[in-house]
Order: structure tokens, then sequence, then C-alpha cells
């Protein structure tokens, strides 16, 4: 459904916005922001953190889905290519591996081990659980778009399986970052979805709380 081919994105009559900096661009000039209430300051924090959060674990999950031969071979492959017929399912999925492969080059992540890319994750959770603390949300009782970016990336983590389900366990080992989770999914998804999900109606989800265990 987007056009870019990048997620997220959000359709609002006739427009459908890709990525989240346009997507709180588009909102914005609708009178809507998350920020109104963060000094210059703070706002400044919440774009380091979100910087933070973008050049780690996007790349982290890009790396494991795409260079890890084991969690490529056995998820990625099919996953990507399942929307298509043969062979163009082996084409596309073969041009874009080579397309990441190219971009972490760039980056400095495809030359990493594994291990290197896990222990990326690791400081980039502590780091943002050190920022939330105790809190409810990174910057005091209200989210933004810091807490917004956060959970996507960690409830993915938390709740997909994969061959190796270290990065779930690593985020699980910070127990305000999956309490974050736990109340975004809460208060903004539960209440707006009427409280379905694993189905498969229009807006169902995987829960939290739905899970006999969390991938280990």
């Amino acid at each position: 459904m987007s056009k870019k081919g990048r997620i997220p994105f959000i359709k609002a009559g006739a427009f459908v916005v890709a990525e989240l900096d346009p997507i709180v661009a588009f909102v914005a000039n609708k009178g809507v922001t998350l920020t109104e209430g963060l000094d210059t300051t703070q706002k400044a924090d919440m774009r380091a953190y979100m910087s933070l959060v973008s050049n780690v674990l996007a790349n982290a999950e890009l790396y494991v889905s795409w260079v890890d031969r084991t969690t490529y071979e056995e998820v990625t492959m099919s996953r990507y290519g399942s929307v298509h017929p043969w062979p163009l399912n082996h084409i596309l999925t073969k041009q874009k591996r080579q397309q990441i492969h190219r971009r972490l080059k760039v980056l400095g992540w495809k030359q990493k081990s594994l291990e290197e890319v896990y222990n990326e994750v690791e400081h980039c959770c502590s780091a943002l659980s050190e920022r939330l603390d105790k809190q409810d949300f990174f910057f005091g009782k209200r989210p933004t778009e810091l807490d917004a970016l956060v959970f996507g990336h960690l409830f993915t983590l938390l709740t997909t399986p994969l061959p190796d389900n270290r990065l779930a366990t690593i985020v699980r080992s910070f127990s305000n970052l999956v309490k974050l989770c736990q109340v975004i999914e809460r208060d903004f998804f539960e209440r707006n979805n009427g409280g379905s999900s694993s189905g498969n109606g229009e807006g169902d989800y995987d829960k939290l709380e739905d899970l006999n265990q969390l991938p280990m």
C-alpha cells in the first residue's frame, strides 16, 4: 500500500504518507503534535534518541533479516517472496538482499559479526532504559514521537519468532521497556481495536499478553 515501499505509513483520505518524519509533518499540518509540551532542550534530546533508535535498531533488524544466513534462508526468503509468483519471488528477493547489503556496507554494519550486532542492540536498549527510568513515557506522562518509534521497533522484536530470538531476549532484559510496550499497546491499540487481536479481522494484531511465552 505504501508507494515508497516503506513503513510505517498512514492513509488519510486520498493521501498515503510513509515513514515517521513525513507522518509527523503531515499530522502537524493538521494541527496535531505530540511535542507541544516539550521545551527546546527536550526536543533536541528526543531527536537524538530517535536518531539512536534509527541508527541501531533499524540497522540491526536489517542485518538479522538479510545478512544472517540462517534467518534469511528460514524466514526472510519465504516471507518477502510469498506475495510474488515464481520466478519473480526469487528475483525480487535477491535484488532486495543486494540492496540491503549495499546499504549496510556503506553504513559500516555489513562488516559486523552477529555478536557485535547484538551488543549494539543491548547498548541501545540500555541507553533507552536509562532515559525512560520509572516514567510512563520518555518525557513524562504523555507519549511523544520517540515513544511511538521505540514501540514500533521493540514490539516487533518481542512478537516476531526467529530461528535465534536473542534480540527479543535482549529487549526482555529491560523490564521498563517491555512495560512501555505493554502500556502503549493497552492504551492506544486495544482501546481503538475493541480489544481484538490475533484474528483475521481488519485491525487485528499480535498482543504481548496473548503469547504464552515471549520468544526467548
